[in-house]
């Protein structure tokens, strides 16, 4: 039976499935970590090593690698990492940030502490040794590529930082930051063949091009087509909005998403991760314990809210300084009280991600998306049905469905939607006071935000 060997490098673990034509997920296995500001790639490496011989895969027809974006491995001419890789929570390069403020005009992402660009110049400064034996900037899921098959390169979804909108690198910009833009690879579209698997276990097959998690997820979500909308629950959240023409909105990020469609939207500073967080703090053993929890609330209680900016903020207000806080403490509340309002206060973050369009259904997925009742607290905030995928591995799906498309199993993506990706529950809005609890989180926010901030991000 032929399959996929489809690769989700995600920010608690790195996940490897092997999926068949219909779209099921045949085997699959796991090797947790955690992602902070840095992480060894090399570690990466020796995991996905563990989970291919733990899968022991036969019948592969291509292997897809997916994972998070938003960071950096720089690596030397012999592929080997030169430091540290430079991860998705890193806010160091704030100050870099504001002496480039500007060269990005042009390009698709708006110079911040999180922008690539900014991260390179703060390795260059203070890490000097380390950055003059660099030969290439990679994704992620782009050192898998090039650990599987010897050959350096991106996709231009992923990479979209360093592209003008006229799909031109951004040469000028690389050079007003001092930087040279030849530490780009070769820049791909998802679903080229990198080259041929030189992994002994999987000698020749060939590695295609995938992109980064949340594009991938978005398709193993359901959102492939124009009007389509979703919402990945994970570590942290990521929403977003497909459109046949750019549709920009300030603190969100604009991309070409391939297949002629764009894509608004971003990553939140919330998510999953809070929830463990508050798990923890309440002594209870893991996020369903959370949740569980949070449905015995108290609906008379006084209104408590969350502001869930626990690691600072990403889309839309990027500020990695920022702190969350609970506004509204009062003694009648309990830990059920506050276990519904941290749940409350990431999908009011979630809200945040999709302002400004008309969004009359969301494709949701992820795991923090397996909790009904959280996946209601959204909707009733939201204020728009919410559609479960039941893939449990959205990224790994996503990643399957490009490769099957890219070797002809399916005309388009969209077709491979329709075929591979199933609903398994819709959750409708309940009449709530949603618009007014939003308004109250977005008030709140713009006050503490400056009350919360610290001197040194770093």
């Amino acid at each position: 039976m032929p399959v996929i060997l489809a690769i989700d490098l995600g920010g608690t673990s790195l996940r490897a499935g092997l999926i068949d034509e219909a779209g099921t997920l045949v085997a699959c296995a796991a090797r947790p970590h955690r992602i902070d500001a840095e992480a060894d790639a090399e570690q990466w490496w020796l995991d996905l090593c563990d989970l291919i011989a733990e899968l022991a895969p036969r019948d592969v027809v291509a292997i897809a690698p997916g994972g998070f974006t938003r960071s950096q491995v720089l690596v030397d001419a012999e592929g080997a990492p030169v430091r540290p890789a430079q991860c998705f929570p890193d806010g160091r390069a704030g100050g870099e940030a504001e002496e480039l403020a500007g060269i990005g005009q042009g390009t698709w992402l708006d110079i911040t502490a999180y922008h690539p660009l900014a991260r390179l110049l703060w390795a260059k400064r203070h890490d000097a040794a380390a950055f003059a034996r660099a030969s290439a900037v990679l994704q992620p899921k782009d050192f898998l590529a090039l650990r599987l098959t010897g050959r350096a390169a991106s996709d231009r979804i992923a990479s979209a930082w360093a592209l003008r909108r006229d799909g031109g690198v951004a040469v000028e910009a690389f050079r007003a930051a001092g930087l040279d833009a030849r530490l780009l690879p070769a820049l791909l579209a998802p679903g080229d063949v990198v080259g041929a698997c030189t992994h002994p276990a999987l000698r020749g097959v060939p590695v295609i091009c995938g992109s980064m998690d949340t594009w991938c997820a978005s398709i193993g979500a359901g959102a492939a087509e124009a009007g389509d909308a979703y919402l990945i629950s994970g570590t942290t959240d990521a929403a977003g909005v497909l459109t046949a023409a750019p549709h920009p909105r300030p603190g969100l990020v604009t991309l070409p998403w391939g297949n002629r469609l764009f894509h608004t939207g971003g990553p939140s500073g919330a998510g999953a991760d809070c929830a463990v967080w508050a798990a923890a703090l309440l002594g209870l053993p893991d996020a369903a314990a959370l949740v569980a929890l949070a449905e015995i609330a108290n609906p008379e209680a006084p209104p408590l809210l969350f502001l869930p900016a626990l690691s600072g903020e990403r889309a839309p207000h990027w500020r990695p300084d920022a702190r969350g806080a609970f506004l509204g403490l009062d003694r009648g509340h309990g830990p059920a009280d506050l276990a519904r309002a941290v749940l409350e206060g990431v999908a009011l973050a979630d809200r945040a991600l999709l302002e400004g369009f008309d969004v009359r259904r969301l494709a949701i997925a992820g795991g923090g998306a397996r909790a009904d009742a959280w996946c209601q607290i959204r909707a009733d905030l939201l204020g728009c049905p919410l559609h479960r995928a039941a893939a449990p591995e959205p990224g790994l799906l996503g990643a399957a469905a490009l490769a099957w498309t890219s070797f002809a199993r399916f005309a388009s993506l969209p077709a491979a939607r329709s075929a591979l990706v199933r609903t398994d529950a819709v959750f409708h809005p309940r009449p709530a006071d949603a618009d007014r609890r939003y308004a109250l989180f977005k008030s709140a926010q713009a006050a503490y935000i400056p009350l919360a901030m610290r001197s040194d991000p770093g």
